[in-house]
């Protein structure tokens, strides 16, 4: 892998950049870009977002409670030891989808939006097979696993990584297709994505929020003991990153240009 950082040969992978572009380029995320959802579509994918965004509180419990801490003293500090710049992230992880559940609820208040939507096909609110998939691999990393053989520490970081990294990238995506014109009041879902949903999932903070993810796993891949191991990292790594992908690909709705307009 040379020089290069894990996640960057992660992206460098041409089956897994081929799932990334899947995961990230959608005619939902184009169409919502130019503010063509319904508000009908958009609940329906934001309440299956908000499923996803509390089986993720129980994910990042798991990934603490994986966190080993050093019984020695850092001469320069616990804020210096790698360990404890985990567990800040964690703590910002859980902090920052605090504050997005509030945020969904806010508006859905503000823009008519039902966050218990039934989807296309679906008989009851609950979550979709893509979203029940979410909930599956995150509880995976529960604090006290079901299944025998455990995740890792360095798994659950890089499930933590593929989700961000895909996130930002796609509502990036949907930002590119975004007109210049404010009047977002005209828009099919009056405005919720173009003026608040979209701002907030390509903001400079959340961008930063990623790079420390990114950050995170490869000093985390770089500290795991032997060079023989690079190998097996990269193909651990690779398997999470690609289900990830795959599952991404998934949790955007198929729509079709005829979506402006629709109930």
């Amino acid at each position: 892998m040379g020089t290069q950082s894990l996640t960057e040969s992660l992206l460098a992978d041409s089956q897994i950049a081929d799932l990334y572009q899947r995961a990230t380029q959608s005619q939902f995320l184009r169409l919502g870009g130019q503010g063509r959802l319904s508000r009908g579509t958009l609940s329906a994918w934001l309440s299956q977002d908000r499923l996803y965004a509390l089986a993720y509180v129980r994910f990042i419990g798991g990934l603490v409670s994986r966190v080993t801490f050093p019984t020695q003293v850092d001469a320069k500090g616990t804020s210096a030891t790698l360990q404890w710049r985990i567990l800040t992230l964690l703590q910002g992880c859980l902090a920052g989808i605090t504050k997005e559940l509030q945020f969904f609820e806010e508006t859905a208040r503000s823009y008519d939006l039902d966050l218990a939507a039934v989807g296309p096909g679906e008989r009851g609110f609950g979550p979709n097979a893509t979203t029940q998939g979410y909930i599956d691999l995150f509880d995976s990393f529960a604090a006290k696993p079901r299944q025998e053989e455990e995740r890792t520490l360095f798994e659950g970081l890089v499930v933590l990584w593929a989700t961000e990294q895909a996130y930002f990238t796609a509502w990036s995506y949907a930002k590119q297709h975004s007109s210049q014109d404010a009047d977002f009041e005209k828009d099919s879902d009056g405005g919720a994505l173009r003026k608040h949903l979209i701002p907030n999932w390509t903001s400079r903070p959340f961008q930063e929020f990623v790079s420390e993810i990114r950050e995170c796993v490869d000093a985390y891949a770089e500290n795991l003991t032997g060079e023989d191991n690079v190998d097996a990292r990269f193909v651990t790594a690779a398997a999470m990153t690609k289900k990830v992908f795959v599952l991404e690909e998934g949790f955007w709705p198929v729509v079709g240009e005829d979506e402006e307009g629709a109930a």
